[in-house]
C-alpha cells in the first residue's frame, strides 16, 4: 500500500483510536510478514505511532493513554493513584497510569507512557464510569482499591497527603465493607 491509502484506511477508520496488529490485517488483507514491514516502514517514517507490541495508534486520532489502557488489556479501568489524582483526592501526579483488572497483573511500557494493571478478584470489579474511551474509578472505590491492594503495607504517610473531604461517606463505607478493607485511623480524622 501507498502512503495515501494508509492515511485513507486511517482516515477512514478515524473513530478506531488503537488499531491491533489483526485488526490492520483484516483490513488491509495483507499477510503477517508484509504488514509487519509496512508497519515498521510508517513508524520509521513518523506517519504512525506503535504504542507496543501489537498495537497502533490512528496518527489521525491519537488515543490518550487512558484509551489505550482501556484497550491493550481488558477488562480493566483506571484505579488507585491515577484515578485518585484525576478526582483531586491525590496532588502529585503519578509516574504511571495504573488500572484494576481480573486478570494477572502486566506492566506495558508504551510509546505513550508507563501502563500498570493490577489484579483484584472478580467479585470486587465494579465502582467505576465510563469516561468516553475508558472506564474510571469512582473516587471512593479508587481510594478501597488502593487500600485493599496495599493492605500489607504502611500507607498512613500516604493517606495524610490524600484531600478526603469530597468523599461520600456512605459509599466508602459500602465498599470497604464489599471488600472488608478498614481505613487506617488518620484517614478516618480526614473524613470526619
Amino acid at each position: 500500500m501507498r502512503l495515501q491509502d494508509w492515511l485513507e484506511l486511517f482516515r477512514s477508520y478515524r473513530q478506531i483510536k488503537v488499531f491491533h496488529l489483526q485488526h490492520l490485517k483484516t483490513l488491509t488483507e495483507m499477510n503477517h510478514h508484509t504488514l509487519q514491514v509496512a508497519l515498521k516502514r510508517l513508524t520509521h517514517r513518523k506517519v504512525i505511532h506503535r504504542i507496543c507490541r501489537g498495537y497502533y495508534a490512528n496518527p489521525l486520532n491519537l488515543p490518550t493513554v487512558e484509551e489505550i489502557a482501556a484497550e491493550i488489556y481488558k477488562p480493566s479501568y483506571l484505579s488507585l493513584e491515577s484515578a485518585l489524582y484525576r478526582h483531586g483526592i491525590l496532588s502529585q501526579t503519578p509516574f504511571s497510569s495504573t488500572c484494576v483488572t481480573t486478570r494477572l497483573p502486566r506492566e506495558f511500557h508504551t510509546s505513550f507512557g508507563l501502563i500498570q494493571y493490577r489484579q483484584i478478584k472478580k467479585a470486587h470489579f465494579f465502582g467505576f464510569v465510563a469516561q468516553g474511551g475508558y472506564f474510571l474509578a469512582e473516587p471512593e472505590k479508587a481510594l478501597v482499591d488502593f487500600l485493599y491492594l496495599n493492605r500489607h503495607r504502611d500507607i498512613r504517610g500516604m493517606l495524610s497527603e490524600f484531600h478526603l473531604g469530597s468523599l461520600r461517606l456512605p459509599r466508602l463505607k459500602s465498599y470497604t465493607k464489599r471488600l472488608r478493607v478498614t481505613m487506617p485511623p488518620l484517614a478516618g480524622k480526614a473524613l470526619a
